[in-house]
């Protein structure tokens, strides 16, 4: 049956009345939820990390784990639900951040002259985010795109694909996922009940660049052509583990690529 719907009581509540309650509760197929629990104002972000020792993603950082290059690099993040180590880590990584809410439109975007867009997690079914789809559209090849978690299904969808409802979704810290462009096996955070289709993706345009080790599903890809890529896990992950950080590393590499 997969997921299913429940209600945790410590009242006495009588468990028929529980049932029915489980039962009134929305299924999560076609729940638009991103714009409910985005922030209504943009705002920036200046907090980065405690570095209690050297990061173990500052293989091109300096010293201090910042990045060695002066220029800081600007992205606007979209926020679908955006988690704040994910602001810490941009801030790490020498980008000045700057979060738009959910329905902000690409030309609003472009106005603030960002190096890199960065599409957040974020609750609820990728599809009925149309708004969202629309405005990654507008900004595909204009500007580096890296997208997590519903960010990385949206893309998904913008690029033309489809996704699916997972019969029990992936939550929990210790999924195994490659990736097919090292070969190399990464521990991952995960927190999801929707998958991007890599049967769906225009194989012409797309490549898989990660795949989940339980279930073969797609954990992340990026066009061929243009400056996006994304991933379906969480390599910020707070606390751990964090041997996916080096794709911020990649993000910012990407802007500065694209800059040149």
């Amino acid at each position: 049956m997969g997921a299913l719907r429940g209600v945790v009581a410590t009242d006495g509540t009588p468990a028929e009345q529980l049932i029915f309650e489980a039962k009134q509760l929305p299924a999560m197929a076609g729940q638009e939820l991103a714009s409910r629990v985005s922030c209504k104002k943009a705002y920036g972000w200046e907090k980065s990390s405690i570095e209690l020792t050297i990061p173990p993603w500052s293989e091109a950082m300096g010293e201090s784990g910042r990045v060695s290059d002066s220029r800081k690099f600007r992205v606007a993040a979209y926020d679908f639900g955006i988690k704040q180590n994910i602001l810490r880590l941009l801030v790490d990584h020498h980008c000045d951040v700057w979060v738009v809410p959910s329905e902000t439109s690409a030309a609003d975007v472009l106005e603030l002259k960002p190096d890199g867009v960065f599409l957040s997690n974020g609750p609820g079914d990728p599809e009925p985010v149309g708004y969202a789809v629309e405005n990654i559209q507008k900004l595909l090849g204009r500007v580096p795109i890296f997208g997590i978690c519903l960010g990385h299904q949206l893309c998904g969808l913008a690029l033309g694909g489809k996704t699916f409802k997972l019969k029990f979704g992936h939550h929990g810290s210790n999924h195994p996922v490659q990736n097919l462009l090292t070969q190399k096996v990464e521990i991952t955070a995960q927190n999801h009940g929707f998958c991007v289709d890599p049967e769906s993706l225009p194989s012409s345009d797309v490549e898989i660049t990660h795949v989940n080790l339980n279930d073969h599903t797609n954990e992340g890809m990026r066009h061929k052509n243009l400056p996006l890529f994304s991933v379906q896990y969480h390599p910020e992950a707070s606390p751990g583990p964090h041997d996916s950080h080096y794709l911020f590393t990649q993000f910012t590499a990407m802007m500065k690529e694209h800059a040149a």
